[in-house]
């Protein structure tokens, strides 16, 4: 057995930085159990859940690069207003407008929309794009984002998700 002889006050300083240690290791396994807890995600907007407009500004079509449009109708049992959501969504090149398509989603639905394939298909159009979606025809507010996929020239990959600008007070379409 080896004794090992130190002074009280070192005994006193490393006993105070075991308790911080410790200290420190409760209360951070502490913060991660509530940030892991699970709560319902919520998106609010003027009208409860979601919005009537959503618009995204700066997508691109061209080579390399997809472009989607993902649209949720909340059901009323979270928020929704429980209608079926009538969604316009209009394309906007650098020239100004160039068509449009229309949704309809029923309480608790959801649709992506290939931005490419509908610009490219309907309007035999690639390019600089921005995107309005609006939901006014049943007054029925929806959840919006853009998901965007990009390889380009097969050197640099990636992608972004974004939620879209939301204006709660548009009194008529833009388009």
């Amino acid at each position: 057995m080896k004794v090992v002889m130190v002074k009280p006050g070192r005994v006193l300083v490393a006993g105070a930085a075991a308790a911080l240690l410790v200290a420190g290791a409760v209360l951070g396994s502490v913060a991660l159990v509530g940030a892991l807890r699970g709560e319902r995600a919520e998106a609010y907007g003027k009208n409860s859940v979601g919005s009537l407009a959503w618009f995204f500004a700066e997508g691109y079509t061209g080579p390399g690069f997809e472009e989607w449009i993902c649209i949720f109708n909340p059901p009323a049992e979270v928020g929704g207003s429980g209608r079926v959501a009538m969604v316009r969504l209009g394309y906007f090149g650098p020239t100004g407008f160039i068509g449009h398509d229309y949704i309809q989603l029923e309480p608790g639905q959801r649709a992506s929309v290939n931005v490419n394939q509908q610009l490219k298909q309907n309007y035999n159009y690639e390019g600089d794009v921005s995107v309005a979606v609006l939901s006014w025809e049943n007054n029925a507010p929806v959840i919006c984002e853009r998901a965007m996929y990009f390889n380009y020239r097969g050197q640099i990959t990636g992608g972004s998700q974004v939620p879209g600008y939301q204006e709660a007070e548009v009194s008529a379409p833009p388009y």
